[in-house]
């Protein structure tokens, strides 16, 4: 017997494969209700029916959407195979019970099957809602034969028993005093799932997740009216009153899921419902400084450094620690140093949500950089909070601070960023001091007869000279102040296009747009500077100090080119 041809076998399974997803590709979804027109009292049966050959399904199908109807047991699955002309045909069918809502009309959306050759769907069924009740009695139930066999009737699943409460810690508190609410899944069976049917809502409420239960069916046994129940949590809420009076928390609706109970049983949807909580909140007394933290909390004050030179900057961190509604507070202490700079702060947290409320910290990290040399001094720092343990406005202070900084205070004219190292000065040579150019000459010798002639015959050649300075000296006096100006806004100008390049540190670069402006208005920490070049550039070296002592929490770089181009702009403008 000669063997099959590699091409004639692979020609055969891949007809095998185009055969089987074909047949996946011919199956069909119909979707089918026992009635059209329903009174409002009555119930409707919706069963969507995936049929085919040798189809598989990715999923199970859901429900479609729904209008003016709502959900009120199922889905049952049932499965049904059977053999034509030696092809095997299967039928899957899930089948729900739905309640109209009003009388009017309803709507039944197409129901998808994802199918492993390709997603189906049925078509959308229009539904009449009318008052009262039009479906026909159902017929008696016909005999079952495995009662007539047993001699017995069997016994019908009957509804199942379970509900749901909520609960909350306590039903009187304070604006922003943690409320821990819960609800309760109180079971006689077992549940396969739980969701909400309508996202749960909590006016006037602040509120943090809480880790939800895992596992609805393990929990405590407890009497309810005489019945013995499993009871769970099976969903936590951690609230804060953010207004007082009388809070209501609305009713939630739940859906779970039943398991199959025998075998004549597949299983279901229910829903349970809690009831409403009311919740009494009442004010906060007010105080100078309390910005609405509640709970009990402890205050810290330090500096990273306690001695500095002059232009250098000391962060102050001040850090609230407890538990409360620490997450409220964003409102930063005011702190001022006298003879030092303070930059508004960085915010920095570790908080973590317990039924107890928040617990963790809050952290301000301020700038301080000092314009004078000596001690100086960070003062106490507050933190008033509302206990309410003790029922009244508590107070969290820190201990005052010192720092000792080297160098004379800063003087007029002086540029309030200097040129950090390793930054050329603009001119090669030593400046003199004042004291070199006004240091006394030395002696003038003894003079001689012949020499003396000399002199006075070269001061009248001086004095000549003079005459013809006097007359034409002013257009060269001016000349050179506008050259003068001139290199100046060139070197600033130079200066800012140096900023980004070179390797430059966020201070370097902050230190060179400074420069530059100083360099093209002068000195502008002086206030008889005035005029609008002067008040253009002394904003924007408000914007460059804060670049530079700003804490080193990202990439200024970007911050740094937009500045210089500013400084630039403003250069080109007004110098």
């Amino acid at each position: 017997m000669r063997r099959a041809r590699p091409a004639a076998a692979f020609l055969a399974t891949l007809a095998l494969v185009l055969g089987a997803k074909s047949a996946s590709a011919q199956a069909t979804v119909r979707a089918e209700v026992d009635a059209q027109k329903v009174g409002l009292q009555d119930q409707l049966q919706l069963t969507v029916t995936v049929e085919g050959t040798g189809f598989r399904l990715l999923e199970e199908v859901a429900l479609p959407k729904l209008q003016n109807l709502r959900l009120v047991g199922g889905p049952s699955i049932s499965t049904q195979v059977s053999m034509v002309n030696g092809a095997m045909t299967q039928a899957r069918a899930s089948t729900w019970l739905l309640q109209p809502m009003a009388v009017g009309k309803a709507e039944i959306g197409p129901a998808r099957a994802r199918l492993e050759g390709g997603d189906r769907a049925s078509e959308p069924i229009a539904i009449d809602v009318v008052a009262g009740n039009v479906k026909p009695a159902r017929p008696a139930r016909p005999a079952d034969p495995f009662e007539q066999f047993f001699g017995g009737r069997r016994s019908t699943v009957r509804e199942p028993r379970l509900f749901v409460e909520a609960k909350v810690s306590r039903n009187q508190l304070r604006v922003g005093e943690p409320l821990l609410l819960t609800y309760w899944l109180y079971q006689q069976t077992q549940v396969t799932d739980m969701s909400f049917v309508d996202p749960p809502q909590y006016p006037g409420f602040w509120a943090e997740d809480l880790e939800r239960a895992r596992n609805p069916n393990q929990g405590e046994m407890v009497n309810v009216e005489g019945e013995r129940y499993n009871r769970f949590p099976i969903y936590l809420k951690l609230l804060f009153p953010t207004k007082s009076g009388r809070l209501v928390l609305p009713v939630v609706r739940f859906r779970f899921g039943l398991p199959r109970q025998s075998f004549f049983d597949s299983g279901g949807v229910v829903e349970r419902e809690s009831k409403e909580v009311v919740v009494n909140v009442d004010p906060l007394p007010d105080a100078p400084g309390f910005s609405g933290a509640v709970g009990k909390f402890k205050a810290q004050a330090s500096l990273d450094k306690t001695s500095l030179g002059l232009g250098d900057a000391a962060t102050l961190r001040f850090r609230i620690e407890g538990t409360g509604n620490l997450k409220w507070i964003d409102k930063a202490p005011e702190v001022a140093v006298e003879g030092a700079k303070v930059y508004p702060p960085q915010v920095k947290s570790d908080l973590r949500a317990g039924a107890s409320g928040i617990a963790g910290s809050r952290t301000w990290e301020f700038v301080v950089v000092p314009q004078t040399g000596g001690a100086l001094e960070v003062p106490s720092l507050a933190f008033p909070y509302f206990d309410p343990a003790s029922g009244k406005i508590e107070t969290a202070t820190t201990p005052a601070l010192s720092m000792q900084v080297a160098g004379s205070a800063i003087a007029a004219g002086t540029p309030l960023l200097p040129a950090p190292a390793g930054l050329p000065t603009r001119s090669g040579a030593t400046l003199p001091l004042r004291s070199d150019l006004d240091a006394p000459a030395p002696l003038v010798p003894f003079l001689g007869p012949r020499f003396l002639a000399v002199f006075l015959g070269a001061v009248v050649l001086a004095h000549a000279a003079l005459s013809v300075a006097a007359r034409f000296g002013g257009r060269g006096r001016r000349s050179g102040a506008a050259k003068a100006a001139s290199r100046s806004v060139r070197a600033a100008l130079a200066d800012l296009d140096r900023v980004g390049q070179d390797g430059l540190t966020k201070e370097a670069s902050a230190a060179l747009i400074a420069r530059a402006l100083h360099e093209a208005f002068g000195p502008l920490d002086d206030p008889s500077a005035e005029g609008e070049g002067e008040e253009a550039a002394r904003a924007l070296l408000e914007e460059v100090q804060f670049v530079r002592y700003a804490p080193q929490l990202g990439d200024y770089s970007e911050k740094l080119r937009e500045l210089a181009a500013r400084a630039a702009a403003t250069v080109r403008r007004w110098a």
